[in-house]
């Protein structure tokens, strides 16, 4: 099995809320986000998915963040914008954006902070 990783950052705030009522401060993080993608075979080029494919998919989604508030986000509404809900975010983006090759990704990492991190794969 071949895996390729391909992680970035951005800086953005939100507020961890339970039934719509925030249970801290806004703050910020500057959030680190990893892909994962596998496969048994590789491609006509010789990888499991072309890095660049990656790095453009990331950058798109987290661009929809960057220096912004992930709480207010129209997709985040109605849901806490915990690490966990914006791994599942990134790790559904991604594979869209990356339309048929989206299949080989099989996880997302994000980091809050140096040693915190949640993971979401399908």
């Amino acid at each position: 099995m071949f895996e390729v990783a391909y992680e970035t950052t951005f800086c953005a705030t939100h507020v961890l809320h339970r039934d719509g009522q925030p249970i801290e401060p806004q703050h910020g993080h500057d959030w680190r986000i990893e892909v994962v993608a596998a496969g048994e075979t590789l491609d006509g080029l010789g990888v499991v998915v072309d890095f660049e494919k990656l790095k453009q998919a990331v950058a798109g989604i987290g661009a929809r963040f960057h220096y912004g508030d992930i709480t207010s986000h129209p997709d985040f509404a109605g849901q806490s914008p915990s690490a966990e809900a914006v791994a599942r975010y990134f790790f559904r983006e991604v594979r869209g954006a990356l339309g048929p090759e989206g299949e080989r990704l099989v996880r997302v990492r994000v980091w809050e902070a140096p040693g915190c991190s949640a993971s979401y794969s399908e």
